[in-house]
């Protein structure tokens, strides 16, 4: 058996393809692993080729006891390590918030079983393998399979709905090709709106820092730099130095007034979890910036 594989890599993409044989994935928030099962132990492995056996110890072990108590052949397996809510969203927070006992492998593609090796298998043949040798074991919480669907629109209602990660889209006769980044593996974020106003820019490392109204009080919720065009930087910094209230440190602190829209993923800590810019507001005032607005995109 040929292990520990870098798994395959996605391309970012902003549109869906609708050209012919193309399938769709929910994507899931949380750690890329390739599972290996050996015959005796599960050995999971990052996406950088660390052993997670300690890091991921219960799920390693839960699925070891599976797996034998199935039978399964030896196999690798590629998949996401994360904390399931549904079949839609995976919850990134309670990953690093003391759920690891709720975790789960979300298995998408298999690598090889018994002595065969299936890189060059068309990934539907793959995905067939990968279901059999899921459904071959025993009802559980610790792995699931993960299913692909021949239309888009109908996932994407499902993710949005559930404040998913985002979609995956995988031409249906790709290879496997590992630690490689393949443009038949597209990967669509689910990005959520968040209204804000600028609070202050740091000098060393170039990131703005935007905050909101709670209970009345400045409440810093995150930092960016991405999402700006070279322009639309080189005249935000000119505005906060001209109208500067403060500066500590080499961050300069404004009076709220300048309000923007982010893109986000996700909220960690209550803060803005991959904040990038996505517009200025002019219409809108800097008291309509509320953490409730944002708490409000999660209440589903």
């Amino acid at each position: 058996m040929t292990s520990p594989y870098l798994p395959m890599l996605l391309t970012l993409t902003t549109s869906v393809p609708h050209t012919a044989n193309w399938l769709y994935e929910v994507k899931y928030d949380g750690y890329r692993a390739i599972l290996e099962w050996n015959g005796s132990r599960i050995i999971l492995t990052s996406r950088n080729g660390h052993n997670l056996n300690d890091t991921f110890q219960f799920l390693s072990l839960s699925l070891t006891k599976l797996f034998k108590e199935a039978n399964i052949p030896p196999c690798v397996l590629d998949g996401e390590v994360c904390v399931v809510k549904n079949m839609f969203f995976a919850n990134f927070e309670a990953l690093h918030t003391g759920e690891r006992e709720n975790l789960s492998f979300m298995g998408f593609d298999l690598l090889e079983l018994n002595e065969d090796t299936f890189l060059s298998t068309p990934l539907q043949q793959r995905k067939m393998h990968l279901k059999q040798v899921i459904n071959n074991l025993p009802p559980n919480k610790s792995i699931y399979y993960v299913d692909s669907y021949s239309e888009d629109a109908p996932l994407w209602k499902l993710i949005t709905s559930n404040n998913g990660e985002g979609m995956i889209c995988k031409k249906a006769d790709s290879y496997y090709t590992p630690g490689k980044r393949s443009k038949e593996w597209l990967k669509l974020k689910n990005w959520k709106i968040a209204i804000v106003f600028l609070h202050a820019f740091d000098q060393s490392n170039g990131y703005f820092h935007v905050a909101v109204n709670r209970a009345g009080e400045i409440y810093k919720v995150g930092t960016f730099s991405h999402g700006l065009r070279s322009e639309e930087r080189s005249v935000l910094i000119e505005v906060v130095k001209r109208n500067r209230a403060s500066e500590k440190s080499g961050v300069m602190y404004v009076n709220p007034g300048i309000v923007l829209t982010l893109k986000y993923l996700d909220l960690y800590k209550e803060k803005l979890r991959h904040p990038r810019f996505d517009k200025f507001c002019f219409e809108k005032s800097w008291e309509e910036c509320t953490w409730e607005n944002i708490q409000s995109q999660w209440e589903k």
